[in-house]
């Protein structure tokens, strides 16, 4: 820590000192479309430690927008701002001396001082896999189970999907499943541990629900304990029952586990793909990559189906947690025949295998049952894998496969059936999963396009050719800041939630940077609109910004930055604070976000030391940007 505060202090002191070089001719912003589509990211080297930085987070694209373009007198409005926000144009009277202080007496502090965490706290999902627990006794494990009425009110509650509040995949028949309980509640001692962990990760998933939508009386304080209890004896029984057995229940019970860690608010993106990694192996070794057509002797109709959607629902999390981690995904390289489940009603299925001589033809999807959510959903994330493959591979795409993967995306975007098209705000509390169903689609769409596209941002600025590409990037992450004004407050208290959104700001704030840098008449308008958004996206920010500390800061930060556009707007238009910035203000006034212009949130206080103290800062690629920066030549890119 005290070496980046060193590393910080040398960059500001560059940045203020530095004299840009003559400006570039026209020609040379282009980069190639054969050298910077890849994007694959770098590996960053921290001590002992070695992590690979995927390239697509809303920091950097911060860095990006923070970044000066080689223009005589071009600095970014995000840097102006920071100059004028610490009041002076010297590094002395920067704060970083503070800054350094607070740490040493922080370490001082702490000195004889430190209380471990408790293993909860401590331990993340792939770590739970890997030792960070330990085995126990069955006798332990089971004396962890609530008593019989409220087992059994939970697990209810979990096969409830129509009003259930978080997206468990259809995995597991349900009467198979409660013939397997009420068996184990007669002798539970028969139970194996792979079962046993399928249970503990159902129970978990229901504490996670009652934490984050509400929890019931008898829960009222304790439903977050209780996850975490469920959530390490679902690891203990993976590892007692020993997941390369190859045992029934064992690759449900890691996607179950994987669901609750993709629900968790805070952030576990590179965990979860690690979890993830095990998951797809798991079932390889059990072989759902293969249809159960192939297999020998044959598989029941009703079993081979439940295998479909098991492996629909693996690689779906598989292209899910490698797109949003910026890391390689497995299944780029894995053969697999496994056809897409039917789009069948649970009463259409039968109660066992015995009954099943063969099950009805898939049913259309404008028909809602509980699988097509998880049918479109996986057409999607096909979609989403292939972006991934793009900005993950090392080897140079052309500009022809990310049109091509354009296509596939809005392909499989526009197939949606009508109950799962961009939402409205949902009416009765029956709606609400359907709801957040639906926010989810559309988000992991535009979010796919703007990693799609960003990378054209600044080419097109004087290359037609990428004109399209720009137009697709700036439209989704207006989609998505347009997509923030449906979400409420519990919304913010997740981290997934606030990256995206953040995201989305960065790639307005990054095209209002390159836009000031090379003006252009026809753009006034859509600057306007830009703004605007803006403007509303930081006003809804600074709502609900005590929600969490990290959305408190996300707005500030965000605050920062739409102060340094509205500085630079109004001295473009003259120093009165008209035009573009006025129009802006009046704008999100207009929605009632703030009152008038003058009681627009300020970002007092918006400073070095509070910012780098606080904000969710990848502190692998600040050190990798610090070293690689060439503040005095090279493109934005």
């Amino acid at each position: 820590m005290r070496q980046r505060i060193d590393q910080l202090e040398n960059m500001v002191k560059r940045l203020i000192a530095h004299q840009a070089p003559e400006s570039p001719k026209p020609g040379d912003l282009v980069v190639s479309a054969t050298k910077d589509v890849a994007s694959a990211g770098k590996v960053v080297l921290d001590g002992a430690h070695s992590v690979y930085q995927g390239g697509d987070d809303w920091y950097d694209v911060l860095e990006e927008v923070s970044r000066p373009v080689p223009d005589s007198k071009a600095t970014s409005t995000i840097f102006y701002h920071l100059q004028i926000c610490c009041h002076s144009s010297s590094a002395d009277d920067f704060q970083i001396n503070q800054l350094k202080n607070t740490w040493t007496q922080a370490q001082d502090n702490r000195v004889g001082h430190q209380t471990p965490p408790t293993q909860s706290q401590l331990a993340d999902g792939s770590s739970l896999l890997f030792g960070q627990v330990k085995p126990i006794d069955r006798i332990e494990i089971l004396a962890t189970l609530p008593p019989k009425r409220e087992l059994d009110n939970l697990v209810t509650t979990f096969f409830d999907r129509p009003t259930f509040p978080i997206a468990v995949p259809p995995i597991i028949h349900e009467p198979t499943f409660m013939r397997e309980y009420h068996e184990h509640c007669k002798d539970p001692s028969h139970a194996n541990f792979i079962w046993l962990g399928l249970l503990f990760s159902i129970l978990g998933i229901v504490m996670l629900a009652y934490h984050q939508h509400g929890e019931p009386p008898e829960y009222e304080g304790r439903s977050e304990s209780l996850f975490q209890m469920y959530r390490i004896r679902t690891a203990q029984c993976l590892l007692s029952g020993d997941i390369a057995k190859c045992l029934p229940y064992t690759v449900e019970t890691l996607r179950f586990n994987a669901t609750a860690e993709l629900n968790r608010k805070d952030d576990n993106r590179r965990g979860l793909w690690i979890m993830t990694g095990v998951l797809v192996r798991t079932a390889i070794n059990m072989g759902y990559h293969r249809d159960p057509a192939h297999s020998s002797p044959p598989i029941p109709p009703l079993q081979a189906e439940y295998r479909r959607r098991i492996w629909l629902a693996v690689i779906s999390m598989d292209n899910m947690t490698s797109f949003g981690a910026g890391l390689p995904r497995m299944l780029s390289a894995i053969y697999s025949d496994t056809r897409e489940p039917r789009n069948l009603h649970d009463w259409e299925l039968p109660a066992d295998d015995a009954t099943a001589a063969s099950l009805p033809p898939s049913r259309p999807l404008t028909e809602s049952t509980a699988v097509t959510y998880l049918i479109v959903k996986g057409r999607l994330c096909h979609a989403l894998g292939r972006v991934a493959d793009l900005t993950c591979n090392p080897t140079p795409s052309t500009y022809a496969d990310v049109l091509a993967t354009d296509r596939m995306l809005s392909a499989a975007y526009d197939s949606f059936p009508p109950h799962m098209q961009p939402p409205a705000p949902p009416q009765p509390p029956e709606q609400l999963r359907l709801f957040h169903a639906q926010i989810g689609l559309r988000t992991i769409y535009h979010r796919a396009m703007c990693t799609l596209h960003r990378r054209f941002l600044a080419q097109a600025k004087t290359n037609p050719q990428y004109r399209f590409s720009r137009d697709r990037c700036l439209a989704s992450a207006r989609a998505l800041l347009a997509t923030q004004r449906d979400l409420s407050e519990q919304w913010y208290r997740f981290a997934h939630t606030r990256q995206i959104l953040s995201f989305a700001a960065m790639v307005v704030f990054l095209e209002l940077e390159l836009m000031r840098q090379f003006p252009a008449a026809e753009d006034a308008v859509e600057q306007a609109d830009l703004q605007q958004d803006l403007e509303t996206s930081v006003a809804l920010w600074g709502v609900y910004r005590e929600t969490c500390d990290e959305a408190g800061r996300q707005w500030q930060l965000l605050a920062g930055m739409l102060e340094g556009v509205r500085i630079c707007s109004g001295a473009k238009d003259g120093g009165g604070g008209g035009g573009v910035a006025a129009a802006s203000a009046d704008h999100a006034s207009g929605l009632g976000l703030w009152g008038p212009p003058s009681q627009m949130p300020g970002v007092d206080g918006f400073t070095f030391e509070k910012e780098l103290a606080s904000v969710e800062i990848d502190w692998a690629a600040w050190d990798s940007y610090i070293e690689d920066a060439g503040f005095a030549s090279g493109p934005i890119y």
